[in-house]
């Protein structure tokens, strides 16, 4: 018997040139290239036949409020106008920053220079891997090549596919939008475009989403499609010290002392790694950590915050704060202990005159709060809502933010420090995933896709339930209920006030998401790199399939 010849997307080539074409358009996010990606997209749909003649069905949905004017694309492509039953396809077009492409900062958006450029280096930018890759002709290299431009230009392609079936009855709502890689404005503004086609009567058979597939463990190649994306939370951790001499350490607590132990308590912490549908989550991570002296003299400082990334797969935001707390007990008696030994040692200073070493206290934002209310009456009532309508609320930074009412707030306990203040900062992403029972049938698409990949593509693809990278099919399903958003009001100050996430509007709408995207390696690093045979030549069929398979599960 002849080796199998399997399957081969026709129009890989057409993926490729669209991946360029989107990459060779800078959309860093938070900047104006991501308003100028939008009419490179616009473009691109207008030189496809079924937008020629239904340019009405592209709207430009904009941020409400957006200093920058940025917009989401909200496409219709209706292959049966009776219907008003659809499938969207998820995808955004803004990019993290390239200040780590160092010197190659000029080609990060130009992958054929880039390839040159690197191919001509021997300072060691790339690491073996990444080399290899290099040199195998089958990847791309360049910001936003697989994170997640290829995820759109898959979609693109496929679109163009089904518009030009004849007999097509498949209606497809492509979604793309900006700010996913920082705040997910852009979502935001989809989502409401989504609610008013649900009033209007439209209905969503499923999302499926083209983020590329992430890699589970280090050097973990396999492919993926999954069924859910995972949740996140951000704990902000407020340390306010008692102030000393530098010549007198022991007689204080140096708030980056506290800043530093509880880092050491929550970095990698298994504590924090959420299990659920047999998969682990990500450990935690610092993404900031600094104090807030502005100035140099001989005190201690007394202010410093850490900033804090969890990733949940069922963990509830009260479960979270818990965890943190926790950490910052255990970092509270570390901190004591050690300060105790050291006191003790100095037996030159007579017993008489040793006073008791100070042990920083923990408390949450719920816990200050009902402080306040026992220490000076119902009054602090309207002085905690003074304090959060203090907050500048064009100031850009929601750390900036959280610091600001957090240092406000603490400035009514003086005599309480040292203590560690545990709140929440935005944004919030909740966890979602297909539910075995209800959502039967799409999990059996999957499985289909899986089982096709194997015998007609050679690809073997694995079902996994969270997408580990984050992605905005978080805010297409109502994961939510009322002691989540309970939760929030009590711990993350900004919410319902300067921080919105369009609880209703997700729950009307209420789609079951998938994701299947293209493969690549090493995103949000100076060494991105989209693998083009999985990417250009596999996924789009997978892809197809899908849409395929959804429709005939409402055709019946």
């Amino acid at each position: 018997m002849g080796q199998k010849t399997f399957l081969q997307y026709e129009h890989a080539d057409r993926v490729k040139q669209l991946t360029l074409e989107l990459v060779n358009q800078p959309s860093i996010s938070g900047t104006k290239g991501e308003c100028e990606m939008v009419d490179t997209i616009v473009t691109i749909l207008q030189r496809m036949d079924y937008y020629k003649s239904h340019a009405h069905h592209i709207k430009r949905v904009p941020i409400k409020g957006d200093p920058l004017q940025r917009e989401a694309i909200v496409a219709r492509m209706e292959g049966d106008p009776d219907s008003k039953r659809g499938v969207l396809l998820l995808s955004h077009f803004d990019v993290v920053g390239v200040d780590d492409f160092g010197q190659y900062k000029s080609y990060a958006f130009t992958p054929a220079q880039l390839e040159g450029e690197l191919k001509r280096e021997n300072e060691g930018f790339l690491d073996a891997h990444a080399q290899q890759d290099l040199y195998s002709n089958d990847y791309l290299f360049g910001r936003g090549t697989m994170d997640m431009k290829a995820g759109l230009a898959m979609q693109l392609s496929v679109l163009q596919d089904i518009s030009e079936t004849p007999g097509n009855k498949q209606n497809l709502i492509l979604v793309a939008v900006p700010d996913e890689e920082m705040l997910s404005k852009g979502m935001f503004a989809a989502v409401g475009e989504l609610h008013d086609m649900r009033e209007a009567g439209w209905s969503f058979d499923a999302c499926i989403c083209s983020e590329p597939n992430f890699s589970s463990y280090p050097n973990d190649h396999r492919k993926y499609i999954y069924t859910g994306s995972t949740g996140k939370l951000l704990p902000f951790i407020y340390c306010l010290g008692r102030e000393t001499h530098v010549g007198q350490p022991l007689e204080g607590i140096n708030a980056s002392v506290m800043a530093a132990q509880i880092a050491v308590e929550m970095e990698w912490s298994e504590v924090f790694a959420d299990q659920a549908m047999g998969e682990k989550s990500p450990s935690p991570t610092c993404l900031r950590i600094r104090d807030i002296k502005e100035s140099y003299d001989v005190q201690t400082p007394n202010e410093a915050y850490l900033l804090y990334n969890v990733l949940t797969l069922a963990t509830s935001p009260d479960g979270v704060i818990h965890k943190v707390t926790q950490a910052c007990e255990t970092a509270s008696e570390r901190i004591y202990q050690r300060l105790v030994s050291l006191r003790s040692a100095q037996t030159h200073v007579p017993n008489g005159l040793i006073s008791e070493p100070p042990k920083p206290r923990v408390y949450t934002l719920e816990h200050l709060y009902k402080l306040g209310i026992d220490k000076y009456g119902q009054t602090f009532q309207g002085v905690y809502q003074d304090v959060i309508r203090a907050v500048d609320i064009e100031e850009e930074d929601y750390s900036e933010k959280t610091l600001a009412i957090a240092r406000r707030l603490s400035g009514y306990f003086l005599d309480l420090a040292p203590f560690y203040l545990v709140l929440l900062q935005p944004p919030y992403y909740p966890h979602v995933h297909l539910d075995k029972d209800t959502d039967r049938a799409l999990l059996s698409v999957v499985r289909q896709v899986t089982q096709y990949a194997l015998e007609q593509c050679g690809e073997e693809v694995a079902e996994k339930t969270f997408f580990p990278g984050l992605s905005d099919v978080s805010y297409c399903r109502s994961s939510g209920n009322q002691k989540t958003i309970e939760s929030l009001e009590k711990h993350m100050p900004l919410f319902g006030y300067d921080y919105h996430v369009p609880l209703k509007e997700i729950a009307n709408i209420d789609i079951p998401t998938m994701n299947i995207g293209p493969f690549g390696k090493d995103a949000h690093k100076r060494t991105e790199r989209l693998q083009l045979s999985y990417s250009t030549e596999t996924a789009p069929l997978l892809l197809t399939l899908a849409l395929q398979k959804i429709h005939e599960l409402h055709s019946v």
